[in-house]
């Protein structure tokens, strides 16, 4: 059995029935996610989180932090860009 509630995870039972569990809930994680996002986006979604649940907390931190870096930095060219469309359309 494997269940999660709150952040918190708890595993009972053998191995062969923890596996089990872990497929059943990655098939239907990949089907929801391919329903929400599409087929492509769900593959690297389930990628990333396969990459992810290989590193350590510390490794996990610095990866969110750089991927949260970017997004920023993307935004503000983004808002810069959008400025200067304004500011050109005013001339």
């Amino acid at each position: 059995m494997i269940k999660t509630e709150k952040g918190l995870l708890e595993i009972k039972g053998d191995l062969h029935e923890t596996l089990a569990d872990y497929k059943v809930i990655t098939v239907e994680l990949r089907k929801m996610l391919e329903e929400t996002i599409g087929k492509e986006r769900a593959e690297e979604e389930m990628q990333e989180a396969m990459q992810l649940s290989r590193m350590s907390k510390d490794e996990i931190d610095k990866y969110l932090e750089k991927k949260m870096e970017m997004k920023i930095e993307r935004k503000v060219e983004q808002i810069v860009e959008g400025i200067r469309k304004i500011m050109a359309d005013r001339k």
